[in-house]
């Protein structure tokens, strides 16, 4: 990303909970004509990093085709020529709400 430009964020709810009361948002992030949508890395932070993390999160990398880093944080690029920020929001949440709920499954 080019210096000097402004960055943009928004927090934008997706509609969906990781439990009641606590919903899933995600951020849009603008720099230029780039940017990305993320979960700031929200369902790791409430589930944790058991043993096996990792294995869920590359499920749910390949099942909803987002990316997850080894931070666990759920995101996808956003450029001039794709689709707006907004078409990603669900899946981010999605994903994320997914991932959540694998890694509360190892647990059990």
């Amino acid at each position: 990303m080019a210096a000097g430009l402004a960055v943009e964020e928004q927090i934008v709810g997706t509609g969906l909970k990781y439990v009641p009361g606590d919903p899933v948002r995600v951020r849009i992030v603008r720099r230029g004509g780039r940017g990305g949508v993320t979960d700031d890395g929200g369902a790791v932070e409430r589930a944790g990093r058991p043993a096996g993390w990792r294995e869920a999160a590359e499920r749910v990398a390949d099942e909803l085709i987002v990316n997850i880093s080894r931070q666990g944080v759920v995101s996808l690029p956003i450029t001039r020529r794709g689709p707006e920020p907004e078409a990603f929001v669900h899946r981010i949440g999605e994903a994320s709400l997914a991932l959540y709920q694998e890694i509360l499954e190892l647990d059990a």
